[in-house]
Formats: structure tokens, sequence, C-alpha cells
């Protein structure tokens, strides 16, 4: 019988018999990386995307088509609707001026930022 004699056993050696028997585990560190900067790219650009919120919502007026006998019992109650509809119109109203002023002031902005951008010298292109 022949003994066997012991070899020499690199690194290389490990690492390939190590893969035949069991898969070398990938660290999911990068790919949880990857994940969560995929789903905050998604979350932010629809966002950004989206026209802006409408600010000045108009209050909805009260009913008054309702028979006359429904009208006569909670004349009460439809008057105090009327009046806290006065209330949120005059504040819609206010919210329409100042939506109105910030409009004009960022399309004085835009103008003015226009005007800068017209009075930059074009480029130099080299033409032969």
């Amino acid at each position: 019988m022949r003994e066997k004699t012991p070899r020499n056993v690199t690194v290389s050696d490990v690492r390939t018999a190590g893969s035949s028997t069991r898969p070398r585990r990938r660290s999911t560190r990068p790919t949880l990386f990857l994940i969560a900067l995929a789903a905050a790219f998604l979350v932010n650009v629809p966002t950004a995307a989206q026209p802006e919120v409408i600010r000045c919502l108009p209050p909805q007026v009260p009913i008054t088509e309702l028979p006359e006998a429904v009208l006569t019992e909670y004349r009460a109650e439809i008057a105090v609707e009327f009046e806290s509809y006065f209330t949120a119109i005059s504040d819609h109203i206010a919210c329409l001026d100042a939506e109105r002023s910030r409009a004009l002031t960022e399309a004085r902005d835009a103008t003015d930022a226009y005007a800068t951008f017209l009075n930059i010298p074009p480029a130099q292109k080299d033409l032969p």
C-alpha cells in the first residue's frame, strides 16, 4: 500500500473546494442598498412630476333645492350653513387673491430670469 503524502493546500484550493460543495453566499448589503435607492427614487420622482397642489378649494354652496316643508322645518340649520358658507367663501376669495399675487411674482421672476438669459452672449463656435 502506498501512503498518501500530504500536499500543500492553497487558498484557491480551499475556495474552489468549498464552492463545489456549498455555494458561496453573496452579501445582501449591496442588494438592500439598491432596493432602498430604487424605492427612494420611485417615491420622490412621481411627486416631483405631479402638478402643484390646488391651494384654494372653494366651499360647497348649501343646498336649497328641497321641498318647502323641509326648508321650513330646518330653516335655522340652513341659515347656519349659509353663514358658514359666506365665511368660507370670503376666505376662499382671499386665498385666490394671494394665489394671484404669488403667480404674478413668479411670472415676474421668470421674466427677469429670461431677460438675464437673453443678455448672456452666445458661445463662440469654432467654425472653419
